[in-house]
């Protein structure tokens, strides 16, 4: 990757684009500009404001974000994220010089978040770890550390549960549409966290063999490598 390729960065599930904090400036101390999108609907008060998002509305906001960078960028997805960025990468595949998968589900053409919650290595399975009020999902506090946190410190861990959020149903129950010349014609890497216990990283392995020609690099951290690892992860950004 050439220094000028501005990265944009998208976050998973029960996040927020605060998320990105240190990692971005592992980034920006080595002079890539970068760009972190806050998904519409994350943490929303239904109390407050009535109408929920969907994933739609998550690949509006970061085309939106990618257009006003007014050159291709590198678009890296984290868990959830996955889905966003690849409905991104169809209805903007010229605006995209590299998707990255950083832990992340990986849709074939008309899947839903929903359709691959029940695949073999899916840990953080909706009937075991979130709280639903027919609208929103929410992790549950006490469950971060081994889903999300594993080997981050402390005070990390407390700063991150304290800081996550509800995610509108919408983002999984909506399908992608992905085609062979926009989508598949972008050069795609994915990042196995071999420590991860929200996804099985043997599933990560699965899910980057989906579509042909995607890179696989490994990093030894949990679900939340930005967290824990940012250094390391900064380096392997950018040698992609």
């Amino acid at each position: 990757m050439t220094n000028d390729v501005p990265i944009v960065l998208v976050h998973g599930g029960a996040h927020r684009a605060a998320c990105w904090n240190l990692l971005m400036r592992e980034l920006e101390a080595v002079g890539r500009r970068t760009v972190a999108v806050d998904l519409p609907g994350y943490g929303r008060d239904s109390t407050i404001d009535p109408t929920p998002r969907t994933l739609a509305d998550g690949i509006e906001a970061t085309a939106e974000v990618i257009a006003r960078l007014a050159r291709p960028v590198m678009l890296i997805g984290h868990s959830l994220g996955g889905m966003t960025i690849s409905g991104v990468a169809e209805c903007m595949s010229d605006a995209i010089d590299h998707l990255v998968y950083l832990a992340a589900v990986v849709p074939r053409d008309g899947e839903s978040a929903e359709s691959m919650a029940t695949a073999d290595g899916m840990k953080a399975s909706a009937a075991t770890y979130v709280l639903d009020d027919g609208e929103r999902i929410g992790f549950r506090p006490e469950m971060a550390r081994g889903i999300f946190y594993n080997d981050c410190p402390d005070d990390i861990v407390a700063a991150a549960t304290e800081a996550l959020v509800s995610t509108d149903l919408g983002y999984l129950t909506t399908p992608v549409t992905l085609s062979a010349d926009r989508f598949g014609k972008i050069r795609k890497t994915y990042i196995v966290c071999t420590r991860d216990q929200a996804i099985d990283p043997e599933t990560q392995r699965i899910f980057a063999r989906i579509h042909p020609g995607m890179a696989i690099r490994e990093i030894e951290a949990s679900h939340s490598p930005f967290l824990s690892k940012p250094t390391e992860l900064a380096a392997l950004l950018c040698c992609l």
